[in-house]
């Protein structure tokens, strides 16, 4: 249940005095926009390696220096390598520019009484233009457009997970899931908001069909259209036959029995982001694998990583590309923070997409605990245009736990939306609680 971004479309005041004003206001406010970072040249063809990867330190997310650092039990081989490949540009679908350049000006921004901020009048598309995320307001517009980052109207797909431990033991699992847009969709032949549905705006629905011990194991995940509700989280329990609502507060809550929890689900955007306070650091270039769609079968055959102990990718895989990223951290309001697990969430977002490519996670004293990397290439949609981050490899890294979970994605069942047949269309079953009483039927 991931996603993507786009360009921007500005607005220009012109004439006399008035224009100088607005000039002289958008440089004040493009001022506080923090200076890029200063990093080294990283030309295509480079090949990174243990004797010379800490000269390119700045290009990598926290967790991939943890990698290369040796110091956990995820270590690489002696001959691993990173080439740096040729940048390419997979834009999102054209309706969802269209939808972009039709809708965009009507989001606005509003400040919560609690020092968050919500959005009001968002239909559909990118919420804010690059022109407005500088300024004291342009972190939360940047966060909400990657919560509404692009989502296609229905994705079905399935997933072997890997969970290893310290000692390097590994347990598998096979699941399916489903993830429907239930609101702001933009893909055609499908509807904007579902009827079904009403006051929802995702559902991610996921279930477990081995181990046996485990099967049926049915997890969903239902977030609201308001961005500010607290997501309803179920899970169907087969050793009782029922479903169990679980708490809404328990955004901490280990999803699936994985290192990932209910706050990294959505693309590692948590829920409600008016529940955080954002700040924008110093944009920079960041090194993300970025496999061709021609690329994709060859992220489902284990000769292509260095595995085990995990799956990170060879050369044979596909390129690692330079990237320009965003990065956003995002802390809860202090109001909110006793109890919750992350001291702070550093998010890497592309600014082509606005789609988290990285993320590095702290715990509640600040100290470097997980992350959160996307792997995965681009996938072409019916229509034209991509979808990015949801077929490959993912992964979330516990580096104080030593523990790690593995996502290989869409290796045997890759389907969206007209390619998904309708039993999975239905919204009854696959993306509302009372749906889970079917699930062993």
């Amino acid at each position: 249940m991931r996603a993507i971004g786009f360009g921007a479309f500005g607005r220009l005041a012109r004439c006399c005095g008035f224009g100088v004003v607005v000039v002289l206001i958008a440089a004040a406010a493009l001022a506080e926009e923090p200076a890029p970072l200063k990093q080294p040249p990283l030309p295509e063809g480079t090949r990174i390696t243990q004797q010379n990867w800490q000269q390119y330190k700045s290009y990598m997310s926290q967790g991939l220096i943890e990698i290369w650092s040796g110091r956990h039990p995820w270590k690489l081989p002696p001959d691993a390598v990173m080439v740096v490949g040729p940048n390419r540009e997979y834009p999102n679908p054209k309706w969802w520019y269209e939808a972009t350049e039709k809708y965009g000006n009507q989001t606005r921004l509003v400040k919560l009484g609690t020092g968050g901020y919500t959005v009001s009048g968002y239909i559909t598309g990118i919420p804010f233009p690059r022109t407005e995320l500088s300024g004291p307001e342009g972190p939360y517009k940047l966060l909400y457009n990657a919560y509404y980052h692009y989502f296609a109207a229905i994705n079905h797909f399935a997933s072997l997970g890997y969970e290893t431990d310290r000692f390097l033991n590994q347990t598998s699992s096979y699941s399916y899931q489903v993830s429907t847009t239930l609101a702001h969709n933009s893909d055609p032949d499908f509807p904007r908001n579902s009827a079904e549905m009403p006051g929802y705006f995702l559902a991610f629905y996921d279930e477990i069909m081995s181990p046996e011990q485990t099967k049926y194991t049915a997890p969903l995940e239902l977030l609201y259209d308001d961005p500010q509700k607290l997501p309803e989280s179920y899970v169907f329990l087969p050793s009782l036959r029922r479903a169990l609502r679980l708490s809404s507060g328990s955004r901490c809550a280990p999803f699936a029995g994985s290192d990932y929890v209910g706050d990294d689900v959505v693309n590692g955007v948590p829920s409600p982001p008016g529940l955080f306070q954002a700040t924008r650091q110093p944009d920079r270039k960041l090194l993300v694998f970025m496999p061709t769609p021609e690329q994709t079968a060859k992220q489902f055959d284990p000769k292509n990583f260095y595995w085990p102990p995990m799956w990170f990718p060879k050369p044979s895989a596909g390129s690692w590309l330079v990237r320009d990223v965003y990065v956003l951290d995002l802390q809860r309001l202090p109001q909110y923070r006793p109890g919750y697990c992350y001291g702070l969430r550093r998010m890497y977002l592309d600014k082509a997409t606005y789609n988290l490519v990285a993320g590095d996670l702290y715990d509640a004293q600040m100290k470097y605990w997980k992350s959160i990397g996307f792997l995965e290439g681009p996938q072409p949609i019916p229509g034209g245009g991509y979808l990015h981050d949801v077929r490959g490899i993912n992964w979330m890294i516990d580096f104080q736990g030593e523990h790690a979970s593995w996502a290989v994605v869409g290796g045997e069942v890759w389907e969206i939306d007209n390619q998904v047949p309708a039993t999975y269309r239905d919204q009854r079953r696959y993306a509302s609680p009372a749906g889970l009483a079917d699930v062993m039927k």
